[in-house]
């Protein structure tokens, strides 16, 4: 259900530092009109609205006009940090100069940052940067040679597809598998295999430069994530212990997989998330962390110059897990189709079935065109996957026509 909105006690937002509750004005209506947000995830942003609506009221409803008048600007250019800038500015001095009258305001705001899972960032450093395009990103990579680990230690599984013309998401793969072979992981540890699941295998020749190894899944129409992911864990050369399930969008850190690993040594992990929130970043933040990571081969990306949005306790970016944990629960649910809902069902039959861990790592997901496509997936029962046969059987949707 939505959330409902309620008046709270005003006196709460009295313990936020001024500058904390300006940035969640600013951000609230950062949210309200930026389709990034929206793109972060359509399902939270759409509950949050309630709550956006309530800022607006407010804010409607002040008798600054410069503060109203900032509020339309940064609405109508939500992705102008000026204008952030701005409006930030004046809710500070009316904190200062006349904190009852703003009250109302920043009350409202604040119930966006405490009850919604979206959050705007914008670094103190965030510059725009010019787009970087897949040509542009081959022109200045090093890919070195692959390697054709037999017995690894970690298999990781990236699901993908891009039937683009610019070719925005095999950029983001590429970026992705660029910045898994820069580990301090000794590299005969880890397997990175990339799935690719379309009708026609179209980025098989760019992905096997990049991958360990390369998988086609044939299946026209929407995307099917779980059987894509399945596909990979079951027909990897090799046998991994460890799985890591990683999106092709993440931008991961220099020590990704070394930290990961080591987490693995204590007795009680059987699966978990490494991280809290998934930080959707822009598009020219994207292209500036990309340009760091891959291109200066920097060990992470500074935080202070990214704008993007904030997930909290999102699911899907990435999942870590034991090969039998896997096994056990019989793998992704392949009765999803396109986006939503697949994620969050695996990461349930993880917790009735190990102990299922939450960390606070930086998770970085790069921008690319919206291409979720909800497909009807609310009539699947929670809980309810049993495979009844092999999961990932290469030949599940071969000769199907596109819907």
């Amino acid at each position: 259900m939505p959330y409902q909105c309620q008046k709270t006690t005003r006196s709460r937002t009295r313990r936020a530092a001024p500058e904390a509750l300006a940035a969640s004005v600013a951000g609230a209506l950062v949210i309200a009109a930026d389709d990034g947000a929206k793109a972060a995830n359509i399902w939270y942003w759409h509950q949050a609205q309630p709550l956006l609506a309530e800022v607006r009221e407010q804010i409607a409803a002040y008798p600054d006009e410069r503060l109203r008048i900032a509020a339309d600007t940064l609405s109508r250019t939500p992705g102008d940090p000026r204008a952030y800038h701005r409006l930030y500015t004046l809710v500070v001095e009316a904190l200062e100069a006349a904190p009852d009258s703003i009250e109302p305001v920043v009350e409202a705001a604040w119930t966006v940052l405490t009850r919604s899972r979206l959050e705007h960032h914008l670094g103190a450093d965030y510059r725009t940067w010019p787009e970087l395009s897949l040509t542009g990103l081959l022109a200045r990579s090093d890919c070195g040679e692959a390697v054709a680990t037999d017995d690894p230690d970690v298999l990781v599984v990236i699901p993908f597809r891009d039937r683009g013309e610019d070719g925005h998401r095999a950029r983001n793969l590429v970026a992705c598998l660029l910045a898994l072979r820069d580990q301090t992981l000794d590299r005969s540890r880890y397997r990175v295999t990339v799935v690719e699941s379309d009708s026609k295998p179209r980025w098989q020749d760019t992905i096997s430069q990049y991958a360990d190894e390369y998988l086609f899944a044939e299946k026209a129409g929407s995307f099917n994530k779980c059987w894509t992911m399945n596909v990979g864990v079951r027909h990897a050369a090799g046998h991994a212990d460890l799985i890591c399930l990683l999106d092709a969008d993440a931008l991961v850190d220099s020590d990704f997989l070394t930290r990961n690993v080591a987490r693995f040594h204590r007795p009680d992990t059987g699966a978990f998330q490494p991280y809290r929130d998934s930080f959707y970043l822009d598009a020219a933040a994207s292209a500036w962390a990309i340009g760091e990571r891959c291109g200066r081969r920097l060990p992470n990306v500074d935080r202070a110059a990214l704008r993007g949005f904030l997930v909290h306790r999102g699911q899907g970016v990435c999942v870590w897990l034991r090969r039998d944990i896997f096994d056990g629960v019989g793998g992704l649910d392949e009765r999803h189709e396109g986006w939503g809902k697949e994620d969050m069902d695996l990461l349930l039959r993880l917790q009735l079935a190990t102990s299922l861990l939450t960390f606070d790592d930086p998770m970085l997901h790069l921008d690319h065109p919206p291409s979720f496509v909800l497909t009807g997936n609310a009539h699947i029962p929670w809980l309810s996957w049993v495979p009844d046969a092999p999961i990932g059987q290469l030949d599940r949707f071969a000769g199907m026509p596109e819907s």
